[in-house]
């Protein structure tokens, strides 16, 4: 099926004389496509003024996207593990990977670097985001986690950490070393790639 079908699936019924489906060609046109779609806000899509497509619908719509993002990243009952960098990057891209704004998020992992539970530490705006040591390990600890993963994503595409990429990783270190909480790696997530301060020995 086509991105175009899918959509309209979703849509369910039309409007007047016009089909789901060609409501979903409308969608599609005037966005570019599903990927474009799923980073709107329904404010966003309202601003379209598609005949026929209510804020209900515009609901509808984004949570199946937001759906399917999600299902990329999970495995049925099956413990999720992060053997390497690359594994955390392949987990979380289709989660943060597209975002238009930084998401910074802790992972709490236990002995063998099987996922706990992860938190999401602040939403920025752009490429602003702030990750305070507290609120990290008051996570952590509740979590009560052998270790963590820090990850968040770069909207710019730029791969490189930035200054405060690396004053907040060396701040989140040294309070890890006060708490006995171990700090495994800390993956930036961009559109196609990734970077491990572990792999370049940054932590």
């Amino acid at each position: 099926m086509t991105d175009t079908e899918l959509l309209a699936i979703v849509i369910g019924t039309g409007f007047k004389n016009r089909t789901a489906l060609d409501l979903a060609k409308q969608i599609i046109q005037l966005t570019g496509s599903l990927k474009s779609l799923s980073q709107k806000t329904v404010g966003e899509v309202e601003q379209y003024k598609i005949k026929g497509l209510g804020r209900a619908k515009i609901v509808a719509i984004l949570a199946a996207l937001e759906a399917g993002r999600r299902s990329l990243s999970q495995k049925a009952e099956k413990k999720i593990r992060f053997k390497s960098p690359e594994d955390i990057y392949k987990y979380y891209y289709p989660l943060i990977g597209g975002l238009r704004n930084e998401v910074f998020k802790v992972v709490a992992v236990d002995g063998k670097n099987a996922l706990i539970h992860e938190y999401t530490i602040s939403k920025g705006i752009r490429d602003a985001s702030l990750a305070h040591p507290y609120e990290i390990f008051k996570f952590a600890l509740n979590e009560d986690a052998n270790a963590i993963f820090l990850v968040h994503n770069h909207p710019s595409g730029i791969i490189k950490p930035s200054d405060d990429d690396l004053k907040i990783t060396e701040r989140i270190c040294r309070a890890g070393e006060i708490m006995g909480v171990r700090i495994v790696d800390h993956v930036i997530v961009c559109e196609d790639s990734y970077f491990s301060f572990s792999q370049h020995r940054l932590l």
